[in-house]
């Protein structure tokens, strides 16, 4: 696809998520997922708290995202909505966390850099134990037990705790901050810091620093902006990545890093005020989420999108994109 048509393609699902989805069923007027029991249950992070940057509430968020990995959307909100407020404490309450790890007699609690080399919780089909301590309950296990999943993702609770919640998010923001004078670096910065974490990753630290810094996606909500400026960033998911792929040339590398720069350079090329002018006129972030909106099936699905039981593309459809098609 030469790079005019593959822009011009861009460009209609970017008109269409400003017609349909903008400012509809996220955005301006809309509550973030994140922070709605009706999605997420009692996982849902307090939007004042949020408004104020509390540490708390941005622990609960950050655990809360970190859960949106391998599997679709709608499954993992499922499991967010069954879960209960003493199992939601035990690995989204920073202060929760914290007296767990103190009263866990693990050497591989004492800091970031313990935890990260000696920590082997494993989880192998029913059975969920450590070589290092077997048989002692400790806030891995439980967190483990409580996800239901593979043996390490019960860690990333106690990993960010460790990592930047035990001495002080604000602490850590501060110097970040005084390190780097541009805002939009500082996203950057962050994002690197915070995919330190255990089975985060840059996909989900990219997700939770945006929804932070990015206030066109969550006006009010997004406390680290302007000091911290979340537009340029890309979050390549799988629907994402797909749609990139299919746009980009066939010998582009399929890594996160050239889809987000490709993703990038054409939303460079995409003045979004044409389509809303309280938006920035370029926001990468923007471009992507349309793209994410667009392709995301189990989504649009469960929104009641007409197209998935439309036999025919609908006008304005993009069929090469089109989960539908």
């Amino acid at each position: 696809m030469s790079k005019n048509s593959a822009n011009a393609s861009l460009r209609q699902v970017v008109a269409r998520y400003f017609a349909k989805v903008y400012g509809v069923s996220e955005g301006p007027g809309v509550v973030p997922f994140y922070c709605d029991p009706e999605r997420v249950g009692r996982f849902a992070v307090d939007p004042a708290a949020l408004a104020l940057g509390e540490e708390a509430a941005l622990f609960k968020l950050f655990v809360a995202l970190s859960m949106y990995q391998a599997r679709r959307d709608v499954l993992i909100m499922e499991q967010q909505r069954r879960m209960s407020q003493r199992t939601i404490s035990m690995l989204a309450s920073p202060s929760r966390v914290r007296r767990l790890v103190n009263a866990t007699d693990c050497k591989h609690l004492a800091s970031a850099e313990a935890f990260a080399g000696g920590c082997d919780v494993v989880k192998v089909g029913a059975a969920l134990d450590c070589k290092s301590r077997p048989g002692l309950d400790c806030p891995v296990k439980l967190a483990t037990a409580a996800l239901q999943r593979m043996g390490d993702s019960g860690k990333v609770s106690v990993s960010a705790w460790l990592q930047f919640w035990k001495a002080g998010l604000s602490l850590q923001l501060r110097a970040i901050l005084e390190a780097e004078a541009t805002p939009a670096k500082r996203a950057e910065l962050l994002v690197e810091r915070f995919s330190g974490v255990h089975r985060v990753g840059r996909k989900l630290a990219t997700m939770y620093v945006a929804a932070l810094s990015t206030p066109a996606l969550a006006p009010g909500l997004a406390p680290w902006f302007p000091a911290v400026d979340g537009n340029s960033l890309v979050v390549v998911d799988t629907h994402v990545a797909r749609a990139v792929d299919l746009l980009h040339a066939s010998k582009a590398p399929r890594t996160y890093e050239s889809r987000a720069r490709w993703l990038t350079r054409q939303a460079a090329r995409i003045d979004l005020q044409e389509f809303r002018p309280d938006v920035p006129s370029f926001a990468p972030r923007l471009v992507q989420q349309a793209l994410y909106a667009f392709g995301s099936k189990s989504n649009r699905a469960a929104a009641g999108d007409g197209c998935a039981h439309r036999k025919a593309p609908c006008s304005g459809c993009v069929p090469r994109l089109c989960p539908f098609a």
